[in-house]
């Protein structure tokens, strides 16, 4: 069906800088520019198919006139399963929480959201917070949000460019100020905010805040601070390193020298989101077809090709087969796979 470059949908909260605009060519007149959702059907932010003939389409809508793009692993859900965004917190994030599919399906008539992070760039000393340094009962952690302490309960973990943090759904997390990241997630926009450092919006009113839902679905418990920010193992058949797998998504990261190629077969079961988040690439899917008898019977082949700049996100449909990626560039992969 062919590859297609993704234009992604904006977000101008308050937190956000301007590093995707200058340096991950997201275009937007938004400012700041927070948040680019490069592969999103969700209602709050819809991303679009660039055609061959420069028209734009919604994804929803292309998926629709185009159901099995999505793979057979994709038409098990309800909805499209996976987000991905890219994220720049030139101010911290508010500290914060996502409940899981069972809460959400109950109190919000929503998926729930687990989440990865890999960290793009950071400026020097930055940090997150993920999870508790110990097991705290629910009057504490209500104690610490009333009387704004609670990041003193919470692991702060610095951050290097290349981390990656996988986040169960009920685990207290905030982006720190500095950082840059791609996240890739289920398809939610369900946050519960309980700290935000009384900031005030652009309407000069405190953001609001979840405290009641968020104590119903946080993991109280002492978060064990393996080694978070540790990669998976390099795959033998293919180069890349497996970073995360769950029901929703997984994710591989392959970096490339120039003359390198990395191959991928886009089977039937799942699309491939590619998305550069550096350096510059090529992505090239050569395919064969038999003509008919009047036609010559012969194989005639055909080559798409397309140049990549650091940022840009691809939708490659399922059944595709075999994707080349070329260039001096880190590509993130991420699909459905049981």
């Amino acid at each position: 069906m062919g590859i297609y470059l993704m234009e992604a949908a904006t977000k101008d909260y308050l937190w956000g800088g301007e590093r995707l605009r200058e340096e991950y060519h997201v275009s937007s007149e938004k400012s700041p520019l927070a948040e680019a959702w490069l592969l999103s059907c969700h209602k709050d932010g819809e991303s679009k198919i660039l055609l061959s003939n420069s028209a734009k389409l919604p994804l929803s809508s292309f998926l629709q006139e185009n159901p099995k793009s999505v793979g057979d692993m994709g038409t098990e859900f309800p909805v499209f399963p996976m987000l991905i965004k890219l994220i720049d917190a030139k101010l911290p994030l508010s500290v914060q929480v996502h409940p899981d599919d069972k809460y959400a399906a109950l109190e919000e008539r929503s998926l729930g959201k687990t989440e990865l992070w890999v960290v793009l760039e950071r400026e020097e000393g930055a940090f997150l917070y993920y999870g508790f340094k110990s097991e705290y009962s629910k009057d504490e952690i209500r104690k610490a949000i009333e009387g704004h302490f609670l990041t003193e309960y919470l692991n702060k973990i610095p951050v290097e460019k290349g981390d990656v943090f996988f986040i169960p759904a009920g685990t207290v997390h905030a982006i720190g100020a500095g950082i840059c990241i791609a996240e890739i997630q289920e398809n939610s926009n369900l946050t519960y905010r309980v700290y935000d450092y009384g900031r005030k919006d652009k309407d000069g009113r405190e953001r609001e805040l979840h405290i009641e839902k968020a104590l119903s679905v946080m993991n109280c418990k002492k978060t064990e601070i393996r080694d978070l920010t540790s990669s998976g193992p390099v795959l033998p058949e293919n180069g890349a390193e497996r970073l995360a797998s769950c029901p929703y998504f997984t994710v591989e990261r392959c970096s490339l020298k120039e003359g390198e190629i990395h191959k991928r077969v886009v089977g039937k079961e799942s699309f491939l989101s590619a998305i550069l988040i550096d350096g510059k690439g090529k992505i090239v899917q050569k395919t064969v077809r038999k003509r008919t008898e009047e036609e010559g019977a012969s194989l005639e082949e055909s080559r798409q090709e397309m140049i990549a700049e650091k940022g840009n996100s691809f939708f490659i449909p399922a059944g595709s087969g075999e994707v080349e990626f070329s260039g001096a560039g880190n590509w993130l992969f991420s699909f459905l796979e049981k």
